[in-house]
Parts: C-alpha cells; structure tokens; sequence
C-alpha cells in the first residue's frame, strides 16, 4: 500500500498480487481493480511513474532526489 503524505487515508494506491497476477486498486474505489500484470510490467510502470513524478518535481524547481528510488 502507498502512504502518502498528501492523503491522510493509507491505500489510496496499492498493489496486491491474486492468483492471476499483480493489480492496481484504491479505497477510494474498494470493487474496481485493473487487470492483472506480471511482476516484470507491474515493476516497469511504477519506474515509468516515478520518472514523470521527479521530471515534473524539477520543472517546479524541487530537487529530485527528494524522491526516493525504488
């Protein structure tokens, strides 16, 4: 589960693996899960998500490696 510090309610993105594979969800929306992914693909879009969030984080002139890497 992801514990963010702008959202006081934890799991408002998580990950659970189920028979089928990895899926994405929130308790924000408790019965809509996505499809299920490998680990390799789930891994891949976290890091594909993690880019765009500390390119976006310099433009507005935060220092990057605020973030943490995975």
């Amino acid at each position: 589960m992801f514990d963010s510090m702008s959202c006081a309610e934890p799991g408002a993105v998580r990950m659970v693996e189920s028979a089928e594979g990895w899926r994405a969800g929130s308790v924000f929306a408790p019965d809509a899960w996505t499809s299920p992914v490998t680990w390799d693909v789930l891994a891949a879009e976290a890091g594909r998500f993690v880019a765009a969030v500390r390119e976006d984080v310099a433009e507005i002139g935060v220092r990057p490696g605020l973030i943490p890497g995975l």
